[in-house]
């Protein structure tokens, strides 16, 4: 059947049951399918069920996958624009320079309000940020843990100076792609590079597909 003879609501609820075959629960809810999708690219196994905080089994507290060496893994995602592909691919801008590498958001949400318990699971997990463009994901990055705490915790005091008024949500962690002090891409896919006919400056000779 053509994507076009089928409705939104068709297509969500076909990712939801399909979901539901494999064991997930509420797969569209807060895109947890694509906590599945970068799990399986990772060779993680992704929790059936969304993270609820301390309500949740304090084994999985602050995660959604574990990896194969048995740690508990947090992923987050963010969605690119057209024009961001040049800056994931840094493709060349002039004879000399390519476009700057792209920032790799994660949102944290929760983290603020619920300091004190998520501090210390935050510490012990591994962190990704996965790159989706048109919900295909193009780039997983592995992002140093205490790159990640510095950051949160930067938000949180920065919480704490203004009177802990505002927000506790939105405790943002980015890095640029790529950048070996901060993080490590551990999956790659050319697909939009190749179907641009451009040359990369990132991941060139060893994509990980």
């Amino acid at each position: 059947m053509n994507v076009e003879d089928m409705t939104l609501e068709q297509l969500a609820h076909t990712l939801y049951a399909r979901m539901e075959t494999m064991g997930y629960k509420k797969g569209t809810d807060k895109t947890k399918w694509r906590e599945v999708v970068v799990a399986d690219k990772l060779g993680h196994n992704a929790h059936a069920t969304i993270s609820s905080g301390t309500s949740d089994n304090s084994v999985n507290y602050g995660s959604d996958a574990t990896t194969v060496d048995g740690n508990k893994a947090e992923y987050k995602s963010m969605t690119i624009e057209p024009i961001q592909l040049r800056n994931l691919y840094q493709e060349q801008k002039t004879a000399k320079t390519r476009f700057a590498p792209l920032t790799a958001i994660g949102i944290y949400n929760g983290y603020i309000s619920n300091r004190e318990t998520a501090f210390q699971k935050y510490l012990e997990i591994e962190h990704y940020i996965g790159v989706f463009y048109k919900e295909e994901c193009l780039a997983i990055t592995k992002v140093k843990t205490d790159v990640v705490m510095d950051q949160l915790e930067n938000a949180y005091n920065k919480w704490v100076s203004k009177g802990k008024k505002g927000t506790t949500n939105c405790a943002r962690v980015d890095v640029k792609l790529g950048d070996a002090e901060t993080n490590e891409i551990v999956y790659w896919n050319d697909k939009y590079r190749l179907d641009k006919g451009v040359q990369s400056g990132i991941m060139e000779e060893t994509a990980l597909v």
